[in-house]
């Protein structure tokens, strides 16, 4: 008894180390590994199942013990299960079982039943075991368990029940352990394939990263021949064994970096080759292996491989990433996970650049509507204040005129966006003292800016809250009131809160809560408008905050944070 066990065992294990051999042979070439790590479409589906299958038929041809056949066909049947889920297993099952069938025997039937059932249970198992680690270990135990099963549906549907006891007896033990075994070491392959992917995806993920630090100033300006050549030259950088780098908008190449450069230039040259042309008509990704199937027309040209990744703006798409290299069949499964990461991260910030232009744009326009605001009365009550002047008091006159021409020079002329806080205080200043000049003991105006208060501001932010103050605040006071304009440095040192606060009217809470409300048809927009700029530079947290107490005043309160990029 001995004896037969151990020349079934021996002949067993020689028949799943050519099984094995031949899976880990399989494992080196990348059309297997890319089939094992989809498994997404009903195609790549039918395909596992034959496989496996195959596998499985393989095994069958085992060692003939009297009526019954000493085999391994439950390692495809059960790893099918296993790693591509019960459809695919009971796929490869059913292959499996039927050619089983056709070669008779004793325990046809039981054979049938029990390989069916192996890959279907198998294939339940299949969630749960993708969640473990040391897969291998537990594939190992289930199979030993599953083989057991078979041996128990061999003797309840087999007759006699004595003669298939005795062959139980004898060819059992050597198929549950050599099973148990062939299932862990496959399973063991291929999770090492996993394993490889994920090391691989992980990899590609950090440069993809390191390069979207270093191309996100470029390409925040939107894809154009400089932020693509910048970038393209980044990426041949940063990335081992590329042989060249290219942009490629909807109409032409925008840059191209690298060898065969010389044949793809100059920049605006069409660089649509066919195979181009009908990955944006596709919308996936193109891999091109042969330097034919590149399309290139020049004959001299280095490039043999190829594979290219469109860029999108939302669902558009607007251009595309190429890279290549210089051998034939060279695009690894890392360059495929760099470029695909590296496409998605450019139609990001892409996207996030036409934010930016927006944001640019609302924010220009936003300046120039309160620069138009300007009331032509404020004007001519600043030239009539001024006449009176000249004639009283001429060294007045002149003073209020250089003021004058510093409020309109900054109200009219200033281009830039941010400005110094000091600027932004005297641009006040100039306003101020105009209307001092006008209204006399009236009207009252104090600084109060801490030294600490070095930041740039958005320009026009603080005078129509003073003008606000002057026009609603305190002229409609008989007796007049005081304006304090002052900045100080927030107690965590992470923002300069400005403050323009009056003792005037004041106002009812309502009133408040209308004034930062975006209405087309009000006549002023001074404060919404600052309100409004203040968040699209800063962002939803930042804004005005207005506080008023009728009969004794209004204070509105402005934080700039300190050591924050504009939005």
């Amino acid at each position: 008894m001995f004896e037969a066990f151990e020349e079934i065992f021996v002949h067993l294990m020689k028949h799943m180390s050519v099984i094995l051999i031949l899976v880990i042979i399989l494992s080196r070439f990348k059309i297997f590994k890319n089939l094992m790590l989809k498994k997404t479409t009903n195609l790549e589906k039918y395909i596992l199942m034959v496989f496996f299958g195959l596998i499985s038929i393989i095994g069958t041809y085992g060692f003939n013990v009297e009526n019954a056949i000493a085999n391994t066909r439950a390692v495809g049947v059960i790893v099918a299960g296993l790693v591509s889920g019960p459809v695919v297993g009971i796929g490869a099952a059913l292959i499996a079982g039927v050619h089983r069938y056709y070669l008779g025997g004793f325990t046809v039937n039981a054979a049938f039943v029990s390989v069916v059932l192996q890959g279907f249970l198998a294939g339940m198992y299949y969630k749960k075991i993708h969640k473990r680690n040391n897969k291998w270990f537990y594939a190992m135990i289930l199979a030993a368990l599953l083989e057991v099963l078979h041996f128990i549906i061999v003797i309840l549907m087999s007759r006699p029940v004595l003669e298939a006891l005795e062959i139980v007896k004898l060819i059992g033990p050597p198929m549950i352990l050599i099973n148990a075994i062939g299932v862990g070491i496959f399973v063991a392959v291929l999770e090492n394939i996993y394993n490889e992917h994920g090391r691989i995806e992980a990899t590609a993920t950090q440069l993809v990263l390191k390069i979207a630090n270093r191309t996100l100033p470029y390409l925040r300006q939107g894809l154009n021949n400089y932020s693509a050549q910048k970038a393209a030259e980044i990426i041949l950088e940063m990335v081992d064994d590329l042989a060249a780098v290219a942009f490629i908008s909807q109409d032409a190449l925008l840059a191209f970096v690298g060898k065969g450069s010389e044949f793809h230039s100059p920049l605006g040259k069409d660089m649509h080759t066919k195979n181009i042309l009908d990955v944006m008509k596709s919308g996936d990704y193109l891999i091109s292996q042969k330097k034919e199937e590149i399309g290139c027309p020049e004959s001299d040209c280095p490039l043999k491989s190829q594979m290219i990744v469109l860029l999108h703006e939302k669902d558009k798409v607007v251009g595309a990433l190429g890279i290549y290299k210089t051998d034939e069949n060279s695009i690894t499964s890392f360059e495929i996970e760099l470029a695909l990461g590296l496409g998605q991260l450019f139609s990001t910030q892409i996207e996030i650049s036409k934010v930016h232009q927006k944001s640019a744009l609302l924010a220009q326009a936003e300046i120039m509507a309160l620069q138009a605001q300007i009331n032509p009365h404020f004007l001519f009550n600043a030239l009539n204040t001024i006449v009176y002047y000249c004639r009283k008091k001429p060294e007045t006159a002149r003073d209020l005129l250089i003021h004058l021409g510093d409020f309109y020079r900054n109200n009219l002329m200033k281009s830039d966006m941010m400005i110094d806080l000091m600027t932004e205080i005297k641009h006040v200043d100039s306003y101020v003292k105009i209307e001092m000049a006008r209204f006399g003991e009236r009207l009252k105006v104090h600084y109060e800016i801490d030294s600490m208060c070095k930041c740039m501001v958005p320009s026009l932010i603080l005078q129509p809250i003073v003008e606000n103050a002057i026009k609603h605040g305190i002229l409609p006071n008989k007796i007049g009131g005081v304006i304090t304009v002052s900045g100080s440095i927030s107690a965590n040192n992470d923002r300069c809160v400005l403050t323009v606060e009056d003792n005037g009217v004041g106002m009812q809470q309502n009133m408040v809560d209308k004034l930062l409300e975006y209405n087309a048809e009000r006549k002023s927009i001074g404060l919404c408008n600052v309100h409004s700029r203040l968040k699209n530079f800063y962002g939803e947290n930042y804004g005005l905050n207005i506080e008023s107490w009728p009969g004794r005043g209004t204070r509105v309160t402005i934080p700039i944070p300190l050591g924050k990029e504009v939005r």
